[in-house]
Parts: C-alpha cells; structure tokens; sequence
C-alpha cells in the first residue's frame, strides 16, 4: 500500500459489495412485501 494512493483499491472493492448488497436487500424487501421488484437503476456493476 503506497503513501500517497493509500487504501483505493480496497475502498472501491468495499464499496461495490456495500452497494450490491444494498441493491440485494431492497429487492428482497419488495418481493417479501408483494410489489413488483425492479432493480433501481436497471444495471449491475
């Protein structure tokens, strides 16, 4: 781990799996509560 880039790589990592999860959390949500699920955005990383 460099000085000057410190933990990007780890970061970024991190934060698509918090995102994946959040994504994954929700659509579960709304199938459990008997709404259609679509996925907010329509991609995936």
């Amino acid at each position: 781990m460099s000085a000057i880039n410190g933990d990007k790589a780890r970061f970024h990592r991190e934060r698509k799996s918090k995102l994946a999860r959040r994504e994954r959390s929700q659509l579960l949500r709304k199938k459990l509560s008997g709404k259609p699920a679509a996925s907010p955005k329509g991609g995936s990383l």
